[in-house]
């Protein structure tokens, strides 16, 4: 092994665990404030006024053989607002833990991650458009969250459009796996500038107004309820930023479609949560048959709608055989899937799949899926021919059978 090669595979590894370190503390935060942020909910939704005190509201819970009384205080006096424990330090983490990991894995090396083999572009112009998304969308969502409060059907109605737009944009240029990390990104920064940008110093404002003997802006409250339906889209942006383990998934031809089930999934979702919140834990009949119907047609339209991408269906009395199909697997695919890879910035195997004589009957479907829409090699990098493509998906089906 030469020097070169030995420096080379060590940076990678060092990058490798640099990453895998920012993505625990990224995994950590998400937990705490996301956590934190369900739960408060929860409170909000099963609250009850206290008796003889209709300006304060209180919530039962059992919890570890213990039975726990939270109290929502509407004026609390200025002692117990210096005692306030401020739950704001978690969406920094996690901000910034996101954007690093972001650059360290997609930015490094977007024509493996982000750019598909529909619209070849070069590395720079991929991040520009990335980075383009990641600025327009909470810029854009800022200008529709200013409109007046009088226009709700205006304001839902335009953030349903743009956020459609943007999936129609990226689902178009990017591969399937890199439009779903860019809208999951783009949503989570949106959902980070709006707290930080916007809630946060309005609670600010509230807490200052309270100590000064004052009552908050009630206005502020109204504009604080509509800016906070973006916790509607937060499974969304889980289920985004983890699409990479979800390959049967992302690779089923249907992009832009995926992406808007699980939107819509993400808003019935929450909306079921909630209403059973309200329901006193109980979940009424109409959400669970709306719930259940959400999960069945997207089975349907995902896995059994003709694809919308060219299908490179196996060709009849292909002339290939074992060897030749190790051939193409170990020219068009090994470069990533080997002990060491020789891909650039590649220290190990991804998801740890290695292709050898002995593995790759096991592997069979996964390459059947994943080769026959376009997605691996990604942004056919290697090169790969429609009758390599061809001949590759004719034998995974024959060692399917």
């Amino acid at each position: 092994m030469s020097a070169g090669y030995a420096m080379e595979h060590f940076d990678a590894t060092v990058i490798d665990l640099l990453g895998a370190v920012l993505r625990w503390l990224h995994v950590l935060a998400a937990i705490a404030w996301m956590g934190f942020g369900l739960w408060l909910r929860r409170l909000a939704m099963r609250s009850e006024h206290l008796i003889g005190q209709p300006a304060e509201l209180e919530v039962w819970e059992t919890h570890s053989l213990g039975f726990w009384r939270n109290q929502k205080v509407t004026r609390p006096t200025p002692e117990q607002i210096d005692g306030l424990v401020w739950s704001f330090v978690q969406i920094r983490w996690l901000f910034v833990t996101g954007v690093l990991l972001f650059a360290l894995i997609y930015y490094r090396q977007p024509q493996l991650y982000l750019v598909g083999p529909a619209w070849p572009m070069s590395s720079a112009q991929a991040i520009a458009l990335s980075v383009g998304g990641l600025v327009g969308a909470p810029l854009l969502n800022e200008v529709v969250n200013r409109l007046n409060l009088r226009n709700e059907r205006l304001y839902d109605s335009l953030c349903v459009v743009h956020l459609i737009g943007w999936v129609m944009l990226y689902t178009s240029l990017f591969s399937a796996h890199g439009a779903m990390i860019q809208i999951g990104s783009m949503l989570g920064v949106t959902v980070v500038t709006n707290i930080l940008g916007y809630l946060l110093p309005a609670t600010r404002r509230a807490a200052a107004a309270l100590k000064a003997g004052q009552l908050p802006d009630p206005v502020e409250k109204v504009r604080w309820d509509r800016r906070n339906k973006h916790t509607l889209l937060l499974p969304a942006i889980i289920f985004f930023m983890l699409s990479s383990h979800f390959g049967g998934v992302v690779a089923n031809g249907h992009p832009f479609l995926t992406i808007l089930l699980v939107l819509v999934a993400s808003v019935v979702g929450r909306l079921i949560l909630e209403e059973t919140h309200r329901n006193r834990g109980v979940t009424p009949g109409r959400w669970v048959w709306a719930g259940s119907l959400l999960v069945l047609g997207a089975i349907v339209l995902l896995w059994w709608w003709p694809g919308t991408q060219a299908d490179a269906r196996p060709q009849a009395g292909l002339p290939y055989t074992e060897f030749q199909i190790g051939q193409i697997i170990g020219q068009r695919c090994a470069a990533c899937h080997s002990e060491q890879p020789s891909f650039p910035d590649v220290a190990a195997p991804p998801k740890g799949i290695i292709f050898t004589s002995d593995t790759l009957g096991a592997y069979a479907h996964r390459i059947d899926l994943v080769v026959g829409n376009g997605t691996m090699p990604p942004g056919n990098l290697t090169g790969m021919t429609d009758r390599e493509r061809s001949a590759l998906m004719q034998w995974a089906s024959q060692r399917r059978d």
